[in-house]
């Protein structure tokens, strides 16, 4: 489960940063005018921001959310030697 979390917090973040950067923002193109220096959206900034926050913070999540206990039991019991499994 905590992978799932991780991977569409990743996703958001990257897809979020990267269309605040090249769709929201100020359009390429010489600055002779504001309308070339200003972004598309007042906000794509912040866009940006947050969607890297996003991305690092799902690294964040990883380590925070438990596993589940029975992935966690299968684990142990996988790494038993032999002798001792049920």
């Amino acid at each position: 489960m905590r992978a799932v979390i991780t991977l569409l917090m990743l996703g958001g973040g990257v897809l979020l940063a990267m269309a605040s950067y090249f769709f929201l923002a100020a359009p390429l193109g010489q600055a002779v005018s504001p309308m070339y220096s200003n972004p598309r959206l007042p906000g794509a900034p912040a866009l940006f921001v947050l969607g890297v926050m996003l991305t690092f913070l799902s690294a964040v999540a990883y380590e925070l959310i438990p596993e589940r206990a029975s992935s966690l039991e299968a684990l142990a019991q996988a790494s038993r030697p032999s002798h001792e499994r049920r």
